[in-house]
């Protein structure tokens, strides 16, 4: 039965035959037929390794079991063309003596030898039953098929059983002479059709694969072929158990001697189809061969019946890329090369898709024809989408290795650029800063010198992008001169090729207009072009305002010996300048600014979100939301992305912007882009930063750095490693933030945006470990870049109190407040995080009584703003200078609210600093111990409104006079509340209650 094994006793061996019951009992009954007089003739058909020659042979063990005459004999096509090659054979098989005489190859004397051989094989038939088999039947000379031919016409009657066995296609020399086989009596056909699916169930149940993935596979690599199982089989064992085909493998080789066996033309049709990988059929490779398709049509249908490939002659590819590589491979390369560029000019000719044609540009290595750079181009534009960047890369590669006119090779670097940065930032920023090497020569045109600065601006490299700004108002305006004296339409042959860039994407007649290729100047798609004419160009590409100077110009100097306090503090006027111009240099500058209205304030809105004040921050913030949500489609372009998660995170907050955080950074990883990703959880560990949670944001931070490579140059590694240490320096790891300091970064990387969180961290360093001159170097070079930039805000990084209070420690209480009195002018101040920390900073410059409502102040905006770690060091500062004022108790309760903050920050030195501050309380041993958090958060819930905003204010630290001035009730109203709320939550006193209620006040 179908799917059993059949165990047939050869030679006192025991050999499975599978699913081949049927063919051993006609093989059986043509034997027994010749035993008993009646010879005939069984012809054995199928595809190459499906049990064609295990048929034969089985024949040929049950006759010399019996004792039988066997005479046996294999075709080949290399002796095709040799007289008497398979008489030959046979007459040397048989018995010693007897035939070999009777076949002579001398020239004139084939004749006589074809009578001699028949003759004497009639007489070993009259002696007795002879069997005559021939394997690989079509390849057997013509002599010997026309003696074969004769025997077999007398085989009937003399005891001659002739069993023929061939490939299927086989191309056959003489159909007739085949026809006039099966035209005799006792003539019949067996075929030895590929396995079942049962029937390869039960070889591998044999083999011991049972079940998994390996046994799938080996179901699909096989296609039934008997011989590709056995193949496969043997990759199983010698893998250890793991089925991993490789191009050398026995399965890979097994398919290729398959495919030399089905015939002279297969070879090469086969190559066809692994060069036209998924789009082969009989009229592609009919075109890459240049050979009708009718004669290539049977060849692929043999090879899928066969399941060498998988599908039909209408469509049929390689079952693994092992086979298809092993197949391909044995060309020399330049003739495997030729071979992709016609399978992709085939393609082309059929409409394929750009990807598919690409793919065998890209195997091929070269660009044959102009044609190619657009398909290219397009392919890498649908595989950016489809988040294939590392191929697209290589598209973009491949098409710039073509381009001789600087004009179009800017164009494609530009795509190449923004390719590379989803993979490794750092090449891109290499390729745009040779970009920009290139551009200062006046190669590339406006276009692209925009788009130029707008990708150098997403790496933060904003002086980079003023120059391309600037580079490309010079150019607008040669443009439009140009244009105006009547070079439009009869330029130079070099402008006229750079402004046709496009032309070779223009769809050809017949083509499918969703399958052609994006013209090569297009931009990428975030990225907004004006229509502008070149004078307005030159004023929007041109930044205005002042400016501190470029970045090569250091106003302050480094942290070495001979560091002049005063000549510091001179250069901080400029760069702190007033209260009026602090954001650029105007008056007019503090007003409401959109995106749009400051040249240059497009770049720099990418990294600290819209120009607008307070009361309309809340449209920005529903506007990033609104553009996160439709970016969540497939692989959107990182720029708007980053620009929406900025936003959300300096206007909205970092609760707002986490979950969206966390989204992109998942949705990156899927696109395949480990660059886009890191700069996605850089973003995610400055909001969890500010939010306070250390460990998180270093983790955040680390696995950013291992998406890319840990290079000095690259601008992403630079601003992540600035934020991790910025991390480790709070939770007390100093010396782990040393030794990240301590990694090579360049020069350049300083003057980035990513680089001023490098300095902040350097100048935090140096500020724990007592070096204020060398702090207050750092934090003022940062307030310098960041009002060259445009940048100047507070909310972004709040440079002015990081000098502030690196200046309290040179003593310089005056410059200090000046600092914070600059801060807190700007609009950004009424931002609650901005002004937490600027409260704190600026009542570390007044005595206790004054400081202490400035730091009530500090510890309410901090509660707004969710950041629990600054909040922690102003509830710390504040316990301090409460027990300065002698207020104990409310010392206490402050105090325990900032330590539990700080441990649950995972800010260890702030709460060791809090614990040595003033009498806090360890936790009490249990049973006393407060209620655990599950158990008090539900106990919270119990509580009135009132009584939570009461507890809450008594957990802050108030008295019971100051909660009732600050709710406007009585003090006996306030008694009453915390009796009730003390009852609820189980405690007796303050100090017992949740420190939960301390993040309930901004509520009372």
């Amino acid at each position: 039965m179908p799917g059993q094994s059949d165990c047939v006793i050869a030679g006192g061996c025991c050999v499975n035959i599978v699913e081949r019951a049927a063919e051993l009992e006609s093989l059986d009954s043509a034997l027994n037929d010749c035993a008993a007089g009646h010879g005939g003739v069984v012809l054995v058909e199928g595809p190459v390794g499906c049990g064609k020659s295990e048929l034969v042979s089985e024949a040929i063990d049950r006759a010399t079991g019996r004792g039988w005459v066997v005479l046996r004999a294999t075709g080949a096509a290399e002796e095709h063309a040799l007289p008497l090659g398979v008489l030959g054979q046979l007459a040397a098989s048989g018995p010693p003596g007897l035939l070999a005489a009777a076949v002579s190859r001398v020239p004139g004397a084939l004749r006589e030898s074809t009578q001699s051989f028949g003759a004497a094989v009639r007489r070993l038939g009259a002696s007795g039953p002879v069997l005559i088999c021939v394997d690989d039947w079509q390849h057997a000379d013509d002599v010997s098929r026309t003696q074969l031919l004769h025997l077999a016409r007398g085989s009937r009657r003399a005891g001659i059983l002739v069993v023929l066995a061939r490939a299927l296609p086989a191309t056959v020399p003489d159909p007739l002479l085949e026809t006039e086989l099966l035209r005799l009596s006792g003539s019949f056909r067996l075929r030895a059709a590929p396995l079942s699916p049962a029937g390869v169930d039960t070889l591998l149940d044999e083999a011991g694969i049972t079940e998994g993935p390996s046994r799938r596979l080996a179901h699909r690599l096989s296609g039934g072929n008997p011989l590709l199982l056995r193949a496969v089989l043997a990759d199983f064992a010698a893998g250890g158990g793991a089925l991993e085909p490789r191009s050398d493998g026995a399965y890979a080789q097994a398919l290729v001697t398959c495919v030399a066996r089905v015939g002279a033309a297969a070879g090469a049709v086969a190559r066809a189809a692994g060069a036209l990988d998924g789009h082969a059929s009989a009229g592609t490779v009919a075109a890459l061969l240049d050979r009708p398709a009718a004669a290539v049509a049977p060849v692929l249908h043999a090879l899928a019946e066969g399941g060498l490939l998988d599908g039909t002659a209408s469509t049929a590819r390689f079952r693994h890329a092992a086979a298809r590589a092993a197949v391909l491979d044995a060309l020399p390369a330049a003739e495997r090369a030729a071979l992709h560029q016609g399978a992709a000019a085939v393609l082309r000719r059929e409409g394929a898709p750009a990807t598919a044609v690409a793919e065998r540009l890209l195997a091929a290595g070269g660009v044959p024809e102009p044609w190619a750079v657009p398909v290219l181009q397009s392919a890498a534009a649908y595989l950016l989408a489809a988040g294939e960047p590392r191929t697209a890369l290589d598209c973009l590669r491949l098409a710039g290795d073509s381009f001789t006119d600087p004009r179009r090779r800017a164009g494609n670097t530009l795509r190449t650029a923004e390719a590379a940065a989803r993979i490794d930032p750092e090449d891109a920023e290499l390729r745009l800063a040779a970009l920009l090497a290139e551009a200062r020569t006046g190669h590339l045109t406006a276009t692209d010198l925009n788009t130029l600065a707008g990708l150098l601006a997403v790496h933060g490299r904003l002086d980079e992008a003023r120059e391309a700004r600037d580079l490309a108002a010079a150019a607008g305006a040669r443009e439009d001169t140009a244009s105006a004296g009547g070079r439009t339409g009869s330029g130079s042959g070099e402008d006229a090729e750079a402004a046709g860039a496009g032309a070779d994407a223009v769809p050809e007649a017949g083509a499918n207009p969703s399958r052609v290729a994006i013209p090569a100047q297009l931009p990428p798609p975030w990225y907004g072009r004006s229509a502008q004419s070149g004078a307005a160009r030159a004023g929007s590409g041109a930044f205005g305002g002042a400016t501190a100077g470029r970045a090569g110009d250091r106003g302050v100097g480094g942290a070495g010996a001979g560091f002049d306090t005063s000549r510091v503090l001179a250069a901080a006027g400029s760069a702190g300048g007033g209260a009026t111009t602090a954001i650029g240099g105007g008056p007019a500058e503090t007003g409401g600014l959109t995106d749009g209205c400051r040249p240059g304030r497009r770049d720099a809105a990418v990294w600290a979100g819209p120009w607008w004040l307070e009361e309309r921050a809340g449209g920005a913030v529903a506007g990033a939301e609104a553009q996160l949500r439709s970016a969540l489609g497939g692989c959107p372009a990182i720029e708007p992305v980053l620009h929406a998660l900025r936003t959300l995170l300096y206007l909205g907050g970092p609760a707002r912007a986490l979950p969206w955080c966390a989204e992109f950074a998942e949705r990156t990883r899927e696109c395949a882009a480990p660059g886009w990703s890191a700069m996605v959880r850089t973003v995610h560990a400055e909001a969890l930063f500010r939010q306070g949670d250390l460990p998180g944001a270093e983790a955040a931070a680390r696995t950013a750095l291992e998406l890319v490579p840990r290079s000095a140059g690259s601008t992403v590694v630079t601003g992540t490693a600035g934020i991790l240490a910025q991390v480790l320096l709070a939770r007390g790891r100093a010396d782990v933030a040393a030794a990240e300091l301590a990694r090579p970064v360049a020069e350049s990387g300083h003057a980035t945006v990513p680089g001023l969180a490098y300095l902040r961290a350097r100048g935090r360093f140096h500020l724990a470990a007592g070096r204020c001159h060398a702090a207050l170097a750092d934090f003022l070079e940062i307030g310098r870049r960041m009002r060259g930039w445009g940048l100047d805000r507070p909310v972004v990084l709040p440079w002015r109190t990081d000098a502030a209070e690196a200046l309290l420690g040179l003593g310089e209480a005056r410059q200090a407040d000046r600092f914070v009195t600059q801060q807190l002018a700007l609009p950004d101040a009424a931002d609650a995080w901005v002004q937490g920390v600027s409260l704190r900073q600026r009542a570390a410059l007044l005595e206790p009584r004054r400081r202490k409502t400035l730091l009530d102040r500090s510890t309410q905006a901090l509660r707004r703003s969710g950041d629990r770690y600054e909040l922690a060091r102003t509830l710390a500062e504040f316990g301090r200078t409460l027990l300065e004022c002698g207020e104990t108790a409310r010392a206490t309760m402050v105090n325990r609210t900032a330590w539990h903050l700080a441990d649950e920050c995972g800010a260890y030195p702030l709460r060791d600093t809090v614990e040595s501050a003033g009498p806090v309380p360890a936790p009490p041993a249990a049973p006393v111990a407060l209620p655990a958090r599950s158990a008090s958060c539900a106990r919270l819930a119990e509580l009135t409104d009132s009584e939570r905003r009461v507890a809450a204010l008594a957990v802050h630290g108030d008295t019971n006079r100051e909660i009732a001035g600050k709710l406007f009730i009585t003090v006996s109203t306030v008694e009453q509340h915390l009796t009730r709320a003390y009852r609820k939550l189980g405690v007796t006193s303050r100090r017992q209650l949740p420190v939960e209620l301390q993040l309930m006040l901004s509520e009372a």
